[in-house]
């Protein structure tokens, strides 16, 4: 498959093109974002080894959204006539570009679930240099260890125990639990919007306590900002025993 080469910064296509190709991204990050009337909302960012584009190119529309390189990134250009082909002979790249397709199906479900309450503000303009942060996350009970998160969308989920769905799953972060089950398969997200990280629902049967405030689909609300500081996370109901902690801490 042709390869291109996008800078930090570089469009790779723009929302009303036409759509000739998809394209898998082997190394690097990419920014899908839309134009509104409060300006550039972004929609989600796209990390090595998935796949974007391909909806336009299928349905043979222009382009919906526009793709910007946030890094250095190397993509592989898929054209229609190779679609089909490219996951075929590669079928571990399938099962990435199906866990994929699933997540996206699921957060646009969520968004239809909670459409009527009340709309997403535009994000705040500011001229200051981004912080850097580390974010850990750690059982509070001492029964495991802190892992520090390195990629956002950082998903957190019930473990697979059947290795054939496994590979469908979109979990950075896998916690063991058994019947009655506290915790989904898709349980939630921990994310970076608007200046601020927030731990979202991702159409949890239970919800998450976030410092003592239910993040539920159900409710109404389906997200929660993370203070800088440690967090009190309850995934499922109050008494479930996934007690943890997510540490926001700010690096000079």
């Amino acid at each position: 498959m042709p390869s291109e080469h996008f800078n930090p910064g570089q469009i790779i296509f723009k929302e009303g093109e036409k759509s000739h190709d998809a394209y898998y991204v082997v190394h690097g990050a990419v920014e899908i974002s839309v134009s509104t009337a409060h300006g550039k909302q972004v929609l989600g960012k796209i990390g090595s080894g998935e796949v974007f584009g391909e909806m336009g190119m299928i349905m043979d529309r222009p382009r919906s959204a526009t793709a910007t390189a946030l890094e250095a990134t190397l993509v592989e250009s898929i054209s229609e006539t190779d679609f089909e082909s490219y996951f075929l002979q590669n079928p571990d790249r399938l099962h990435t570009y199906l866990s994929t397709l699933f997540e996206r199906i699921r957060k646009t479900d969520l968004l239809l679930q909670v459409s009527g309450h009340a709309p997403v503000p535009p994000p705040p303009k500011s001229t200051a240099k981004e912080p850097v942060f580390r974010v850990r996350i750690t059982p509070v009970d001492g029964n495991g260890k802190s892992t520090t998160i390195t990629k956002l969308p950082f998903r957190i989920g019930r473990a697979y125990f059947d290795t054939g769905v496994n590979a469908l799953s979109r979990n950075e972060y896998s916690i063991e639990d058994h019947a009655p089950y506290q915790l989904s398969r898709s349980h939630c997200e921990i994310d970076f919007e608007n200046g601020h990280f927030v731990l979202r629902d991702r159409g949890s049967k239970l919800g998450t306590f976030v410092n003592g405030e239910q993040v539920f689909v159900d409710s109404g609300k389906i997200s929660a900002e993370l203070k800088q500081g440690e967090n009190d996370i309850v995934f499922g109901t109050h008494g479930s025993p996934h007690h943890y902690s997510i540490f926001i801490e700010e690096l000079k």
